[in-house]
């Protein structure tokens, strides 16, 4: 089916002179039902989905049909989103989405935000995915094809259920009902999976229950085999709801090895080996439990799949309370705590390089600041970055060395601070930073609007100070020395105090003022201050 939007964008595109005759117009129209085809086969896996794709955006490309290429580019950057490369699909889907801004294509743009809503889902920001959901439904032609409408409306749904919005049920009501009045039973299934699963999320385990009942009656109707994805979300509901024989008898057929190793989740059936060892720990089947959970974790290191080898140590460790040997379940236990911790982490992380990757075009940063901001910030504190110090202290700098303010650079280090990370974990290690940093902030915010504070790594911090002479600086460290000694730490560390050394070093009345000596002599004044005992400021008149 061709749109109007398909015939908008045809005529908005330059063609070359090899697309103008009458049997390149028949070709272009072929394409673009082809290519229709795959945005509609986009939500399911097809092993020739690829392949298609890529010879389409060959040949739109022959035609001189920039359009059609980009919309069967589009479909591959979709894939890759889903083979786990996020940060370079969603680079790709926005170089997509600028040239269709500049040449009026809204069919293009609105399949941009459709793919550009999986991708921040994926990063775990339902804000701006839901953003986008909205802007793919509001941008879709009126004569759009139903199964991309449905589609549409359907990741608008899942944003919204995510996020624990009431408002999702309505949304999904009409998506089913587009569906069946479509008669197609794949989109079907992913709603009420999808609507099961969200409902779980919520905690609404009842309402859960309801739909994934109704996924089991639907499938069983058209005899269509659920996948162990869809098996899992049926059997969690009934786990949660304390039914755990049916939820074991309803998640049986996913058990064998084909079911599992075709799995369309990327997991090879891991999560969902998951959920079937703590129903069957929870029955107390604590042999069949454990052979289960051992295929879950063999799975999980030969996909390398981290973050649900890291659940598997908790279940490991309820696996051995239940058998009664508290001492494994405590050190199990102790390696979930320090795993997740590590994984919660590099997430972070990952996150922050991803939305970097993704908006680190001229478009995106005239589009909006906050993306710019955001691969500037570090994740777990909020502060500034190295990056940022790296772009902005030189041009602090060069202003000192003109002699139209001052700068004064300060390197601090937390004391001991591995002692708190070994004592009671790398989680309490973490609200540690996050509150001196707020500490930081707060002093930097007092000394004026040009000065900033950073995170260079680990418990080290930077503190740029500008305007003011040394004195006034050293006042303003040591008050910063002082709020850290004295913040009320005791509920988080108990015995263990906070204190932090700090380096500092000027430029009034210097003329090694460049960044290497500027933070190489606070460098060497943090080591004095670590030399002399720790919990001290050195400056360069100490």
């Amino acid at each position: 089916m061709t749109s109007t939007a398909d015939v908008h964008d045809a005529a908005s595109e330059e063609r070359s002179p090899a697309a103008s005759s009458p049997l390149a117009g028949v070709r272009a129209r072929e394409l673009a039902a082809s290519i229709g085809e795959l945005e509609n086969l986009s939500r399911f896996d097809r092993d020739d989905i690829a392949e298609r794709a890529e010879l389409a955006a060959a040949t739109a490309e022959h035609l001189g049909r920039t359009d059609l290429a980009l919309r069967a580019r589009l479909v591959q950057a979709d894939l890759l989103r889903r083979r786990g490369n996020v940060a370079e699909a969603g680079r790709r889907v926005q170089e997509i989405q600028r040239w269709a801004t500049e040449h009026d294509s809204r069919h293009l743009q609105a399949r941009s935000h459709f793919v550009l809503t999986a991708a921040f889902q994926e990063l775990g920001d339902l804000s701006l995915a839901l953003e986008h959901a909205v802007r793919a439904v509001e941008l879709l032609a009126e004569d759009a094809g139903r199964e991309v409408r449905i589609d549409h409306l359907a990741r608008l749904a899942d944003c919204l259920g995510l996020s624990g919005d009431v408002a999702a049920r309505e949304r999904y009501d009409d998506v089913l009902q587009l569906a069946e009045e479509l008669g197609d039973i794949g989109r079907q299934l992913l709603a009420l999976n999808n609507r099961a699963y969200c409902e779980t999320v919520a905690g609404a385990f009842e309402e859960a229950l309801v739909w994934s009942t109704k996924l089991q009656h639907l499938a069983a109707r058209h005899d269509v085999p659920l996948r162990v994805g869809q098996l899992d979300t049926v059997g969690r509901a009934l786990m949660e709801l304390g039914r755990l024989e049916d939820a074991e008898t309803a998640m049986l057929p996913g058990l064998c090895p084909e079911a599992l190793d075709a799995s369309r989740d990327g997991d090879a059936g891991a999560d969902f080996l998951l959920t079937v060892a703590e129903v069957r720990r929870r029955r107390g089947h604590l042999d069949e439990a454990r052979t289960t959970l051992d295929d879950c974790v063999r799975r999980c290191e030969e996909h390398g799949l981290t973050s649900i080898r890291v659940r598997a140590r908790r279940e490991q460790a309820e696996l051995h309370a239940a058998y009664g040997d508290f001492r494994a379940a405590y050190e199990e236990h102790k390696l979930y705590s320090d795993e997740l911790m590590d994984l919660q982490s590099a997430e972070r992380d990952a996150r922050a390089r991803a939305l970097q990757a993704m908006y680190e075009t001229t478009e995106a940063r005239r589009q909006t600041r906050r993306y710019r901001e955001l691969s500037l910030r570090d994740p777990l504190t909020g502060l500034y970055n190295r990056r940022y110090v790296d772009d902005h202290l030189p041009g602090l700098l060069d202003q000192a060395t003109a002699g139209t303010t001052t700068v004064t650079v300060a390197l601090l280090d937390l004391d001991h601070f591995k002692s708190i990370n070994d004592t009671w974990s790398h989680e309490v290690g973490d609200r540690v930073l996050r509150t001196v940093a707020e500490l930081l902030q707060e002093a930097c915010s007092a000394a004026g609007t040009a000065s900033f504070v950073a995170r260079m790594g680990g418990e080290e911090f930077l503190l740029v100070l500008v305007g003011g002479d040394d004195d006034e600086a050293a006042q303003r460290l040591e008050e910063v020395r002082r709020s850290i000694r004295t913040h009320p730490w005791a509920e988080l560390t108990g015995h263990l105090p906070v204190t932090a050394s700090i380096g500092a070093a000027g430029t009034a009345g210097r003329t090694d003022t460049s960044p290497p000596e500027v933070l190489g002599r606070a460098d060497a004044h943090l080591y004095l201050a670590k030399r002399a005992g720790r919990d001290r400021v050195v400056t360069d008149r100490a």
